[in-house]
């Protein structure tokens, strides 16, 4: 059992033992001396052979209550799951030396495992702290505790868990502290990783390192499994639990009474014969935990002629979980693991170190020493690491020994190549004529005066590509694949299809694969723009296929289609596959050592737009930052980059991390001023996401600014998009209504609610969210009727739309709770606001923002109803939830604080100064003193004349 804790307890099967019987009070001498009586009569019982046991038990005469003890210690050992104590002690609060123990981190035959902590100076140490349990009563359980202090003392190595205390306590149950680990065990925290061969062997060396020095110091673990393994955030590992290890040089210490504490599987065969152990039986342990790492599995019963069954033949299948790491089995790690798991202790290496040092061989593709090296083997493996020396030198020494005739050979390569060079050249040429031609329609003279827009430009491409490249059909293949992929890219879905269909029938006659690939891969993406989502996976499943065939999975390619693949699938609603096949694409690309930066970055996209989708935000936004963090992740175009930057400041912004999403939208925008003109739309998209964020930051002129200069961006654009409009214009009224500019935001909600009515139609929720909005600015503006009118609407849209329990429909409840206090009505308001909390406390999603605004409407309308106590009691929740959230840093933040003053100040005045000075200290830190919110509370705080 492990001695340390994770971040959550695990509690499968394997941690259901017996229960502690520390108690609280000391025992009386009667009870010690039944005890005594008990562990002497359990070690002589133990010290029988199985089949003389129960005669042995029969023929003892022992008073009752020994006897009633002894039995449950032999029912402990025989049936470790049996709880010994039905009531299940609950230990917290006791002490044990200095500590106090808190609550349970879980349990094992011999010990239980307890969350503890002690003053140390002016801080407070955690540990975790290991009990002796009643089924280790026995003498030889306190001997091995004892010897595990000895143990844990003796060593002092980063990737050992060291002892900090020990001690016996009054009723002589024995405990360890040790430091407590937030941590996962290796097995696991290898699959949620997505580890290759090579990063999961680099992340057990660090195992390795600390068997060899645990022997170095004469201590044999004897235990090492994946439980006794835990990894923490930062992958690095903590080598657990010496409960049963041993010194080396005690050759005294009894043995045969410990099988009991093993784990099958990954017990050393010499151990469940009940040998004299060594330092081999954690060789065995190492060489069993690599194979669970690659396999899955515990090491199989040998087979005749053989150890053990080759590592690599379990999982050989393609549908084998753990298939990725056959070829690196294969190719030496079965060697390895086959050696290190021998039957024959001195048939495996002779230390942990020689197996590290043979895994590190392997790791730089150099002979492993598992096995006596054959010279084929060595060549082949020199030749892996030797590439092009040895290419090179084989080219020398053709070339020698071929003399003249190679001469004549390299002359006509050389002129085979000369000619494709000519022709490559003329190609190029071609091309840059053609484009020089289009980009000469801009002259003053040849435009009549008036400059071209895009659109200009690519219709007099289409124009005169009719009869060019004649002679050259590859390249007039490629040049209408370009047109039409350009065409795509700005919206002009029926201009790009003839040309894309008339790049496949041309790449096709070529036989040109790779421009038959990106023609295809055209069409998809212009299905896939054009909303025909099963016709773009049908043709993005057959460019998988080539490129597959090609050889080209993974790649940069087939990522850059796996993340067009995902989008489709997301927009059919397709999630969980969206999920399993980026999910399984990404982990290919992991388990092969040469993937590029390109390929990874587009997998790890499509992964997380994927899990976003699927609701799964942290590891979603985990992803994106493993994306930006690649090594030459800059030398990738800024307008990849860009998208990750944009996802990951909407993370941080749903988070309430203001300033991280800031500063990742100023990243978005420095790339985005990179590549785009001022006036390109998605410069645009980013200088909303900006606006919005600076909104949260009460940083309203600078958020104005942006959103204004987003819209005009997007109604510079011929034809307009009124859907993206209609959610600017939106952001800028709120923005402007956050500033307290009522009259100046009035007229750009109504135009965003035209927006949305034009784009999505009146039964759509975008439509109903801007209804409310402009109903809740006249609710802010005094004009109740129509407040009611549209507030109404827009709840009752959204109910519809999206059902009851939406946390939409809680946003529309609060908007009417707001407008019923101010009509006088607290108890139809507290009543919404319970409604409203209700539906934010069970949603999948519980934005604290919106919980702490809804407990502040309820207390309001509380104590307006004369119920202070409760109103106080609620607000006191909602300030210490959010701080505890850390969202007091935004723009809702100084309204909560604002409410919580006035209602002190007029249900108890007598208790009323702090609540509007830290009133007044959120409006200036986050407002400033200009903002007419601030002005209302310094002169609610200002004494009376």
């Amino acid at each position: 059992m492990a001695t340390a804790t994770r971040a959550a307890p695990d509690r499968s099967t394997a941690w259901q033992f017996g229960a502690p019987n520390l108690v609280r009070t000391m025992m009386d001498h009667e009870k010690i001396a039944q005890w005594q009586a008990a562990d002497a009569a359990f070690d002589q019982w133990l010290d029988l052979p199985g089949p003389e046991r129960d005669t042995w038990l029969a023929a003892q005469s022992l008073p009752e209550p020994v006897r009633r003890r002894l039995v449950q210690l032999i029912s402990a050992h025989e049936r470790p799951r049996a709880s010994l104590d039905p009531a299940g002690s609950d230990l917290r609060g006791c002490r044990l030396g200095d500590w106090t123990l808190e609550h349970e981190l879980g349990r094992g035959g011999m010990a239980v495992v307890y969350r503890a902590w002690r003053e140390q100076g002016m801080a407070r140490q955690q540990a975790a702290v290991k009990i002796l349990t009643i089924g280790a009563l026995g003498a030889a359980g306190r001997d091995r505790f004892r010897r595990e202090a000895a143990i844990l003392a003796r060593l002092n190595h980063p990737n050992v868990t060291a002892l900090i205390d020990s001690g016996v306590a009054g009723d002589g149950t024995f405990w360890l502290a040790m430091p407590l680990v937030e941590g996962e065990r290796i097995d696991r925290w290898c699959e949620t990783h997505g580890l290759d061969s090579h990063a999961i062997v680099r992340l057990y060396l660090q195992v390795c390192g600390a068997v060899a020095y645990a022997h170095r110091n004469l201590v044999i673990h004897r235990d090492i499994k994946p439980s006794n393994v835990l990894v923490d955030g930062g992958g690095h590992v903590r080598l657990l639990d010496f409960g049963i290890g041993q010194f080396a040089d005690n050759e005294d210490e009894r043995t045969h009474t410990l099988w009991r504490a093993l784990t099958p599987g990954y017990a050393a065969p010499e151990q469940l014969t009940g040998a004299a152990p060594s330092t081999a039986v954690d060789i065995y342990g190492l060489g069993a935990l690599l194979h669970r790492l690659l396999t899955g599995r515990t090491p199989q019963s040998p087979t005749e002629g053989t150890d053990t069954t080759r590592p690599s033949l379990l999982v050989r299948s393609a549908d084998d979980a753990y298939h990725r790491h056959y070829v690196p089995l294969k190719n030496d790690l079965d060697r390895v693991l086959l050696k290190a798991l021998a039957e024959q202790p001195e048939r495996r290496y002779a230390t942990a170190e020689a197996l590290a040092d043979d895994l590190r061989r392997w790791l730089d593709g150099q002979p492993v020493l598992a096995q006596p090296p054959k010279l084929a083997y060595r060549v082949r493996k020199f030749v892996g690491r030797n590439k092009v020396g040895v290419a090179a030198s084989i080219l020398l020494a053709l070339s020698v020994g071929a003399g003249i005739g190679a001469t004549l050979w390299q002359a006509a390569e050389a002129r085979r190549a000369a000619e494709r060079a000519i022709a490559q050249e003329r190609r190029a040429a071609a091309a840059r004529d053609f484009l020089v031609q289009l980009f000469e329609a801009n002259d003053p003279d040849e435009a009549m005066g008036r400059p071209l827009a895009a659109r200009d430009i690519l219709d007099q491409g289409a124009h005169r590509i009719r009869g060019a490249f004649a002679d050259t059909p590859l390249l007039r293949a490629e040049m209408l694949v370009l047109l039409g992929d350009l065409y795509r890219r700005i919206d002009e879905l029926d201009a790009a299809a003839p040309l894309l269909a008339e790049g496949v029938v041309l790449a096709e006659r070529a036989g040109d694969s790779t421009t038959l690939t990106e023609a295809m891969l055209g069409q998809g993406l212009l299905d896939a723009a054009a909303n025909r989502h099963e016709a773009a996976l049908t043709q993005f499943d057959s460019v998988a296929r080539r490129l597959a065939a090609d050889g080209r999975v993974p790649g940069e390619k087939h990522g850059q289609l796996i993340m067009h693949r995902t989008d489709s699938l997301l927009a059919l609603g397709r999630v969980p596959m969206a999920v399993a096949d980026a999910e399984a694409a990404l982990s290919r690309a992991r388990n092969r050592t040469s993937s590029s930066t390109g390929e990874m970055f587009f997998y790890l996209r499509a992964l997380s737009s994927a899990l976003s989708v699927a609701g799964h935000d942290q590891r979603a936004e985990e992803l994106l930052v493993e994306a930006i963090m690649l090594r030459n992740v800059d030398k990738l175009p800024p307008t990849d980059r860009l998208v990750v930057h944009t996802g990951l400041a909407d993370f941080a912004l749903a988070r309430g991390e203001l300033a991280t999403a800031l500063k990742q939208s100023s990243v978005a925008l420095e790339l985005a001023d990179q590549v785009y003109l001022p006036t390109n739309p998605n410069r645009g998209a980013v200088l909303n996401l900006r606006g919005v964020i600076l909104t949260h930051m009460a940083r309203f002129d600078e958020a104005v600014s942006a959103l204004v200069e987003s819209i005009s961006i997007l109604e510079s654009i011929p034809d307009g998009q009124a859907s993206n409009l209609a959610g600017r214009y939106n952001n800028l009224a709120l923005a402007l209504d956050n500033a307290e500019r009522d009259e100046e935001a009035e007229p750009h909600m109504i135009r965003a609610l035209e927006l949305a009515g034009e784009a999505f139609g009146k039964d759509d929720p975008r439509y109903a969210i801007a209804t409310a909005n402009l109903g809740n600015l006249y609710r802010q503006a005094g004009r109740h009727e129509e407040a009611d009118k549209l507030l109404g609407e827009g709840l009752r849209m959204r109910t519809e739309l999206l059902g009851e329990d939406h946390p939409y429909v809680g946003h529309g409840l609060i908007q009417v709770a707001r407008l019923r206090l101010r009509e006088g009505r607290p108890g139809e308001a507290a009543d919404l606001a319970r409604q409203a909390s209700e539906i934010y406390r069970n949603a999948q999603y519980k934005d604290p923002r919106r919980l702490a605004s809804t407990d502040e409407v309820r207390a309001v309308a509380l104590a307006a109803l004369g119920r202070v106590d409760e109103a106080v009691a609620l607000f006191d929740q909602a300030v210490a939830e959010a701080r505890a959230a850390g969202i007091d840093n935004g723009v809702e933040w100084p309204r909560v604080m604002a409410a919580r003053a006035e209602m002190f100040a007029r249900h108890r005045p007598e208790a009323a100064d702090e609540a509007i000075a830290e009133a007044v200290r959120a409006h200036r830190e986050i407002y400033g003193d200009a903002h007419p919110g601030t002005r209302r509370m310094l002169a609610l705080a200002a004494p009376p004349p």
